[in-house]
């Protein structure tokens, strides 16, 4: 039988996993209100995801995304 303590343990995994991959999906839902194009689309998913671990990487997918 599992514990609250484990319940409250595996609940805060899930929100913290949950946060993170909204965090790393944020310039491609950004993009995407923006109405940017296929290339610009790929280019931001392309960072966010492979270059989203180093802060640069996603910093420069958020401004591809949020740019006008």
């Amino acid at each position: 039988m599992i514990s609250i303590s484990t319940t409250v343990l595996i609940i805060k995994y899930i929100v913290a996993t949950s946060v993170f991959v909204g965090i790393v999906c944020a310039p491609a839902w950004i993009a995407r209100q923006s109405d940017k194009g296929k290339q610009d689309m790929f280019i931001v998913r392309t960072g966010s995801w492979l270059f989203g671990w180093s802060i640069i990487g996603w910093f420069y997918a958020l401004f591809i995304g949020a740019k006008k």
